[in-house]
C-alpha cells in the first residue's frame, strides 16, 4: 500500500514528462493506457466498488499496484482510489488467509464457488444501476 498514493497522484504526470522526453515512450504510455481503459470497464462502471473488488481478487495482476493505476487512469479522486485499493488489500489478504487455511480441496471449491457468486453479483449490480439509471 505504500506506493499507491503516489501512483494515484503522480501517475499521469510522470506519464507526461517521459512522454514529452521520447516519442517511442509516449506512443507505448498512450498504447498501455488506452489498454487499461478498454480492460477496466467494470471498474469504470461502479468506480470505487469496482475498484475495491478489482483488489480484492487474489490472483495476478490484481492487486494494490494496478487498482492505483487504474484509478490514476480513470481519474478517480484521490481518497476513492486509495479507500478502495485499501478495502481490496485487506479482502484479498482475509480471503487468501481463508483459503490457505481450508486446505487445497475445500480451497478449489471455494474458488469455484467465488468465481460464480462473483459472476452474479455483477450481473445483479448491473440490473440494480441500469433500473436506477431509467428512474431518472
Amino acid at each position: 500500500m505504500v506506493p499507491v498514493p503516489f501512483i494515484i497522484l503522480y501517475l499521469k504526470s510522470f506519464a507526461s514528462f517521459i512522454a514529452g522526453k521520447n516519442k517511442t515512450a509516449s506512443r507505448l504510455l498512450d498504447l498501455l493506457f488506452k489498454n487499461t481503459k478498454a480492460k477496466a470497464g467494470p471498474v469504470e462502471e461502479f468506480q470505487w466498488l469496482g475498484l475495491m473488488l478489482f483488489v480484492a481478487v487474489p490472483f495476478p495482476g490484481t492487486g494494490a499496484w494496478t487498482g492505483a493505476f487504474i484509478a490514476s487512469i480513470l481519474d478517480m479522486p484521490f481518497w476513492s482510489g486509495l479507500s478502495a485499493n485499501f478495502v481490496g488489500v485487506v479482502l484479498a489478504g482475509l480471503l487468501v488467509n481463508l483459503l490457505v487455511n481450508l486446505g487445497l480441496k475445500y480451497a478449489i471449491v471455494t474458488g469455484i464457488v467465488l468465481f460464480f457468486v462473483s459472476t452474479f453479483m455483477w450481473s445483479i449490480l448491473r440490473k440494480i444501476k441500469k433500473s436506477l439509471s431509467t428512474l431518472n
